[in-house]
């Protein structure tokens, strides 16, 4: 469900941008829409894994290193 409301969002707002912002024609953004809201929720989606695969990587890097000063006495 949550996908679906991603690519509608995308999808509206990318007609509506097209052809009130650009002055294109209906069939041309209605097009443009369809190519452009799966590749906008995909790349929403893959910073969303990005980002999340770095969160763990930092927060595993500063358990090592807590452990590392904790292993030193310090």
């Amino acid at each position: 469900m949550k996908f679906l409301l991603l690519f509608l969002l995308a999808f509206v707002g990318g007609v509506l941008y097209l052809h009130v912002g650009k002055d294109e024609g209906w069939s041309r953004s209605l097009l443009l829409g369809l190519i452009m809201a799966p590749v906008v929720v995909a790349a929403w989606k893959f910073r969303d894994w990005y980002m999340d695969r770095a969160r763990r990587a930092g927060r595993n890097w500063r358990e090592s290193r807590d452990e590392r000063r904790r292993a030193r006495g310090a």
